[in-house]
């Protein structure tokens, strides 16, 4: 049976992804020709299941060869700002599964890409490896490991221990997890080409409360569903459920996390703090018994997608604790499109994705102490923009408030705070009554404060720009402290050049503070260096910044050599 299965799923990767791939070092007269282009397309698949990209692009994905550093296949997810980095090893027998080394070798090339070291990967490929390791750098980015095997769905105890070991490395911030891996052995790939990945028509089952119907001018249904049975929809169908969606999930932003928070702390108030979410679906098939009351309906939506409440779903499907997840009730529309006009669906889908968000940071332009702040600046010739906008350029007489907000971050006696900076300026607005907010904006903030902050921040900047330039090898600790450290090296330099020149009036801060900042940032670079390879040896940058622990120590050890 299983050779039968490793047919079936051999004929349908090729279908898919063959015409698309990149078969460099596969020679026509090549032996392992066959086992060289499934494992290329077995690569393909894991980044097509993973991201429901198109099936060129994962084919595109593809880099195995040579040179390729343990990694078959990388793709960066923009939308949910994750990177899929996938291992591929066709098994001919439809058992058994990678050796150990070919898992460690797998880890290494992982941990070269999150440290942006190119040079351990072949000159045809650094360009393709420079992008991913380029979208790793953002904050909030996520990494997805995978493994896709015709092989078991589990790997052996010692590949196991190598890869909770580096995932505990990768995921070892006070943050959540960056880091996830996944096994597609024989079983899940067979089952996911079978059922057509990302067809999006698919039937759900639900039960609505307090249910009611719409006849006029077209059918619909609304009610209340749980949360439970949102997070079954998501785990049975994936994005596939969110097919016809503008987007689909968007991982860890800001606005998820609230919702998950909701879901885990205040389960009862989720229907009054959050969105519902909105189906299309070709018909309903309600069951006889829900006919006689409203207060329960167990139907089955057929040929169903959400096209509004994608980041809901995605969000509650996160959640752990069933017991909270049953408590949360979510709004619900159902929109049939059985005999509506035929563009109708797409006139849904459009509509309901009209409203521009509303961010954290758009509730600050109502803070006294913003407005306050930018009185001050606005007397000493400087524009501050608080109001989100696409059109503010900063300027040697303007700035905006996130460039405020990291500035005075990094200024800032409590380290922590440069590391918020670092890892998603957005925390900073997710409650303004309290910190990290109120840490750097409260009433002894001044407008003179910030603007020095934000000008020493620039030439902080300016400095490890043009410090990069100047390196011949982007990769190894000299260069992951630039990349990934910047904010950490930020903190130190305003340590090092003191709180007395911030409180300078804006117009007797005069070029000499750019000297100063030379002279720390050439102080504190090299000192943040030795510690680092001292006493982090071997460690992974991405993720020691992003401990608020490991920056302080960095931070106190640093200014003892500095002193």
């Amino acid at each position: 049976m299983s050779n039968l299965k490793v047919r079936q799923i051999q004929s349908k990767l090729r279908s898919m992804f063959e015409s698309d791939l990149d078969l460099f070092g596969i020679g026509e007269a090549d032996s392992e020709r066959d086992v060289k282009i499934l494992t290329r397309c077995l690569a393909a698949f894991g980044v097509y299941s993973a991201t429901g990209c198109t099936a060129s692009e994962a084919a595109k994905s593809v880099r195995d060869g040579g040179d390729d550093n343990g990694i078959d296949a990388a793709y960066f997810d923009h939308v949910e700002k994750q990177v899929v980095i996938v291992q591929s090893k066709w098994i001919k027998s439809g058992s058994g599964e990678p050796q150990a080394k070919e898992i460690s070798n797998f880890a290494d090339g992982i941990k070269d890409l999150v440290e942006n070291d190119i040079d351990s990967f072949g000159e045809r490929l650094k360009p393709k490896v420079e992008v991913i390791s380029e979208a790793l750098l953002h904050p909030g980015t996520t990494i997805r490991i995978i493994l896709a095997t015709t092989g078991a769905s589990e790997v052996a105890i010692h590949s196991r221990k190598k890869i909770d070991k580096f995932l505990t490395e990768l995921n070892d911030s006070e943050d959540d997890g960056i880091a996830t891996f996944n096994v597609f052995g024989m079983t899940e790939v067979f089952n996911g080409l079978a059922s057509g990945s990302h067809a999006g028509k698919i039937n759900l089952s639900a039960t609505l409360l307090d249910w009611s119907r719409v006849t006029h001018p077209h059918n619909a249904y609304f009610g209340v569903i749980d949360g439970s049975q949102l997070k079954k929809w998501w785990e049975d169908h994936g994005k596939r459920i969110v097919a016809k969606n503008i987007r689909y999930a968007l991982g860890d932003t800001d606005v998820n996390n609230q919702i998950k928070n909701t879901a885990i702390s205040d389960p009862e108030h989720f229907w009054y703090f959050h969105n519902g979410i909105t189906l299309i679906a070709e018909e309903a098939v309600r069951a006889p018994a829900s006919a006689a009351s409203h207060t329960s309906g167990n139907f089955e939506f057929k040929g169903a997608s959400i096209v509004n409440g994608a980041q809901t779903v995605s969000t509650l499907a996160k959640v752990t604790d069933d017991a909270a997840l049953g408590t949360v009730k979510v709004s619900v529309r159902v929109v049939l499109l059985k005999d509506a006009p035929e563009s109708f669906g797409t006139d849904v889908t459009r509509t309901n994705n009209l409203q521009n968000r509303v961010e954290g940071r758009d509730f600050v332009s109502s803070d006294p102490e913003q407005t306050r702040i930018t009185g001050e600046m606005s007397l000493s010739g400087v524009e501050y923009q608080v109001h989100r906008t696409d059109d503010f350029v900063p300027t040697p007489t303007s700035c905006d408030l996130i460039e405020v907000t990291t500035a005075l971050a990094c200024a800032s006696v409590d380290p922590p705070h440069s590391v918020a900076a670092k890892t998603g300026i957005g925390r900073f607005f997710n409650d303004l009554s309290k910190a990290p907010y109120k840490a750097i904006f409260n009433p002894q903030t001044s407008g003179s404060q910030s603007f020095n902050a934000v000008r020493i921040l620039r030439a902080i900047d300016d400095w490890i720009a043009e410090k990069k330039s100047q390196s011949d090898r982007k990769s190894g600790y000299a260069w992951g402290l630039l990349v990934h450290g910047n904010r950490a090296i930020a903190a130190s330099v305003f340590k090092n050049v003191g709180q007395t020149i911030l409180e300078q009036p804006i117009s007797e801060m005069n070029s000499n503070y750019v000297t100063l900042v030379v002279e720390a940032c050439e102080a504190v670079y090299p000192a943040m260096l030795s510690h680092l390879e001292a006493e982090y040896p071997n460690k992974a940058l991405a993720v020691l910044f992003k401990g608020s622990s490991n920056c302080k120590a960095i931070h106190e050890a640093v200014a003892e050599r500095v002193a």
